[in-house]
């Protein structure tokens, strides 16, 4: 595999599967399935959700699903801007329970800040909601007002008060830090961790 060693691998779906297209999403599994990753992201639109009027193929989502499974990779769908409609969509009809379909959620913690469907507390509620379906994190800050992918801590969310929720969810499973930066990414990544852990261990 490319990765030995590493902890786990995700790969996320690119732009040219940000809309309905089953045979591209079949190669892309394939393709996470041949690198060792273990979680494939998608994006709503990736599932055929272009608004709250859509009508997915779910036999076609579900035979996606076991195709995942097959080659060792589980579906996450991600959180984009206001989308629990598509989240719970996607979890009434093919099910909530990642054991059993292959799919679970992804929470991004930075499309949460800036949504306006979750109350005043998004981040909290968005991960308390899809608690029972969460098997993946992205982690990145902003300021409340665009998705700027900033390094954790140079933004506005209270990363003390996503960690405690993470924690008190019980959630145990894997994240990324999820950046955009023309700097150098080692470092920006490797500090981003430091100030996330010195969080979770009190500091």
């Amino acid at each position: 595999m490319a990765c030995t060693g590493a902890p786990f691998m995700s790969m996320h779906a690119p732009p040219n599967l940000w809309q309905w297209n089953p045979a591209g999403l079949r190669a892309e599994i394939d393709l996470a399935g041949a690198l060792g990753a273990v979680t494939l992201v998608v994006h709503r639109e990736t599932l055929g959700l272009g608004d709250a009027t859509s009508r997915p193929d779910i036999p076609e989502i579900r035979r996606l699903c076991t195709r995942a499974h097959g080659h060792g990779v589980r579906l996450a769908l991600e959180n984009g801007f206001d989308s629990m409609w598509a989240l719970d969509l996607i979890l009434d009809t093919v099910g909530d329970d990642p054991e059993k379909t292959n799919l679970g959620i992804c929470i991004d913690v930075g499309h949460a800040h800036i949504s306006h469907d979750a109350g005043r507390q998004p981040i909290r509620n968005y991960l308390e909601r899809y608690r029972g379906s969460l098997i993946h994190l992205h982690l990145h800050d902003n300021d409340g007002t665009a998705d700027d992918h900033l390094p954790p801590g140079a933004g506005t969310i209270d990363w003390r008060a996503v960690l405690e929720t993470v924690n008190r969810i019980g959630y145990s499973g894997p994240g990324i830090i999820e950046i955009h930066t023309h700097d150098d990414p080692a470092h920006i990544v490797a500090t981003a961790r430091a100030y996330l852990d010195a969080f979770q261990h009190g500091q």
